[in-house]
């Protein structure tokens, strides 16, 4: 067996779908920041913690890799375009969005079926990414609307693909 290229990699990593989320947070400016994730994942119940990871070439790698708290909002599968937005380098995300800062300070978008705000506990290096763990310290369920997913570098829904 050989060493995989990046590419077959990426094509072997596409076989795993996953849910599509939006992350946010607050620089040090006080500017709402934002990215689109699909690294995202559920670490422990007692206490309860998350995971994500950002890449080093993301715009805002640096926002949070330094961040003390962000906020995870879990996309519906009418969300796609939301996705798309939070995608986009060089854009105001937040421009035209409903949105509001929450009790925690955090930016929260408005009609995700999930958020979670949490504290960010630890930081790791992993290869070109940061894999940032919070805390939850804030949970809104609003809907059980079915989730967007990511699979094979295109968005789905459950049922089959958009």
């Amino acid at each position: 067996m050989t060493t995989p290229d990046s590419e077959t990699v990426r094509k072997a990593f596409g076989h795993f779908a996953t849910g599509v989320t939006i992350v946010t947070a607050i620089d040090n400016d006080g500017k709402s920041v934002g990215m689109t994730a699909s690294s995202f994942n559920s670490v422990s119940l007692d206490p309860p913690m998350v995971l994500w990871s950002a890449g080093a070439q993301a715009p805002e790698f640096e926002i949070f890799a330094l961040c003390q708290k962000f906020a995870v909002h879990v996309l519906s599968a009418s969300q796609m375009e939301l996705s798309n937005r939070f995608a986009t380098p060089g854009i105001d995300k937040f421009d035209g969005i409903d949105w509001q800062m929450s009790s925690l300070q955090l930016p929260v978008i408005a009609e995700c079926p999930m958020c979670l705000q949490c504290d960010t506990v630890d930081r790791h290096d992993a290869g070109d990414h940061k894999i940032l763990i919070g805390r939850v310290i804030g949970v809104d369920i609003r809907s059980d609307e079915p989730p967007l997913l990511y699979y094979g570098s295109a968005y789905h829904q459950l049922g089959g693909s958009l």
